[in-house]
């Protein structure tokens, strides 16, 4: 991660805001891929912040959506500036060992820690930034202290050696199991079609508050399938991964990253199609449901998905009856 210390004028800023945001679009999802690679309720730490025994799983998870909160500030404050947010990221990485995961996550808040807290700005020059900055460094202090207690947790219960989730080779044959891949893979990318026009629609305010609860509802569709993977033998995928000789999978793109810009008629008809999509393999899911548990969770994810489809078809017509809207 480049580190922008002295901000001198807004070229700099922009970059050190972009760097920023291409970092906590990558965590936000890296943390997911390591909290959906560990068993749920198995490891268990006093958390120093919430004084109470946590999940490790679930923590991580919750660190995962704080981070995605991150990114929507950065994106909207680049927006503000007249920049298209980025959507690339820095490199996505998931080891063998759920305590190196836990490491790497720890090691990337203390950077990026360190990047909010050490930009230096003249006096006077965007007050209202430096103070997100510093507001959002003091959530990833947080942060690391958490993942710091779940490491030496771990340790001090002699489970350093242990393994990630290895997925059941006989699960991944299963049609059902490849059909929740292929769903997971379709919501994450629906996830940012719909941040992506949060952010261009943003001075909108009810639209991009429309939008941005349909990118927040396919955000926990992802999560659960993430989770409902697991229930049937298998592990949640890293797009575009390769494999390394010490046993890591790396991704420098873990998700989509180029969208073009567009007006509201153009965004609505891109996500209505999307929503069909997504229905579709849904209702195939569904049918190949092999638990009443897995059955019952995928229709609940495909109501919310019939119910976003309506929303556009409504934000469409109500947008082509207004002459000059764009």
């Amino acid at each position: 991660m480049k580190k922008i210390r002295n901000i001198s004028n807004d070229k700099d800023l922009i970059q050190l805001l972009t760097i920023s945001l291409e970092h906590e679009w990558a965590v936000s999802f890296e943390y997911l891929f390591h909290a959906y690679s560990m068993p749920k309720g198995k490891y268990l730490y006093q958390d120093p912040v919430l004084m109470t025994q946590t999940d490790v799983r679930a923590q991580t998870i919750q660190i995962a959506i704080d981070e995605m909160y991150h990114s929507q500030q950065f994106a909207l404050v680049l927006h503000g500036l007249g920049v298209s947010p980025s959507f690339k990221t820095d490199e996505v990485i998931r080891f063998p060992r759920t305590v190196d995961n836990l490491r790497r996550d720890k090691s990337t808040e203390d950077a990026v820690t360190d990047l909010y807290q050490s930009a230096r700005f003249p006096e006077g020059h965007h007050p209202q930034i430096q103070n997100m900055l510093l507001n959002i460094a003091g959530d990833e202090v947080r942060h690391g202290r958490q993942f710091q207690a779940m490491i030496e947790t771990m340790i001090g219960r002699g489970e350093a050696e242990d393994r990630i989730i290895q997925p059941d080779p006989a699960a991944e044959a299963k049609d059902e199991v490849r059909l929740l891949h292929d769903l997971s893979r379709l919501e994450n990318d629906i996830v940012h079609r719909y941040l992506f026009f949060v952010f261009l629609f943003s001075d909108h305010q009810d639209l991009g508050l429309r939008l941005f609860k349909n990118s927040i509802d396919h955000m926990r569709h992802w999560d659960k399938n993430s989770g409902l993977l697991i229930k049937l033998g298998s592990l949640i995928r890293i797009e575009n991964a390769e494999r390394r000789p010490d046993g890591s999978e790396r991704s420098i793109n873990p998700m989509p990253d180029i969208y073009p810009d567009a007006d509201r008629r153009t965004a609505l008809d891109t996500l209505a199609a999307a929503e069909d999509t997504l229905i579709g393999l849904y209702e195939a899911a569904v049918a190949s449901a092999p638990t009443a548990e897995v059955r019952d969770q995928l229709n609940f994810h495909l109501s919310q998905n019939r119910e976003h489809r309506l929303t556009q078809e409504w934000l469409l017509a109500n947008a082509l009856r207004i002459k000059g809207l764009k």
